[in-house]
């Protein structure tokens, strides 16, 4: 998805008029319009405050918009960075896949948490016998899934982030990786 597709579908999500988010950020519609489609690309700063006005980190704006080759060179930095291994294994169907294994990434866990029941809520949806009822609830389960991983770490209750945030930062201490703060 492009900057623009997310900010109009966070936007949406939020339930906010194009005046609404311009508004919240110092713009006019017409900006907010003309970054949603396309027309115009908004400045960092600008991509901040709508970041902000959407209450989402700003890589969730911008993080989307990138081709199969950025995606293998942000793979290969998670990789680096987080004890990654490859491995090859076959599907239910016997296709040969290989799957990317973050030994020390323990923020994973809360994401896999979320999937699991993500595809919990995919296996209710395919019960449901009406046609239209059946779509509606799989649109919901997936605005619900999107809309989690958008807001991350805000979607996690304040226990569990903090949680996170500790054993987090325990491990990248460990690996050497936190940058310290000198007086």
């Amino acid at each position: 998805m492009t900057i623009g597709e997310n900010i109009r579908r966070i936007r949406k999500e939020r339930g906010l008029t194009l005046k609404q988010l311009g508004e919240a950020v110092g713009v006019s519609e017409a900006y907010i319009r003309a970054y949603e489609s396309g027309r115009r690309n908004p400045k960092q700063k600008s991509l901040e405050a709508i970041a902000t006005a959407l209450h989402v980190n700003v890589e969730t704006l911008s993080g989307a918009d990138f081709d199969g080759v950025k995606a293998m060179h942000r793979l290969f930095q998670v990789f680096r960075q987080y004890s990654g291994e490859l491995f090859e294994y076959q599907d239910e169907d016997g296709n040969a896949q290989v799957a990317l294994s973050l030994g020390s990434l323990t923020l994973m866990r809360s994401w896999f948490e979320r999937y699991k029941k993500y595809q919990n809520e995919i296996k209710e949806c395919e019960k449901i016998k009406d046609v239209t009822e059946k779509a509606n609830a799989l649109l919901r389960a997936e605005e619900s899934f999107n809309l989690w991983m958008d807001i991350y770490p805000e979607s996690e209750s304040w226990p569990e982030r903090l949680m996170i945030q500790k054993s987090h930062d325990k491990t990248m201490d460990w690996l050497g990786l936190n940058p310290k703060v000198h007086d």
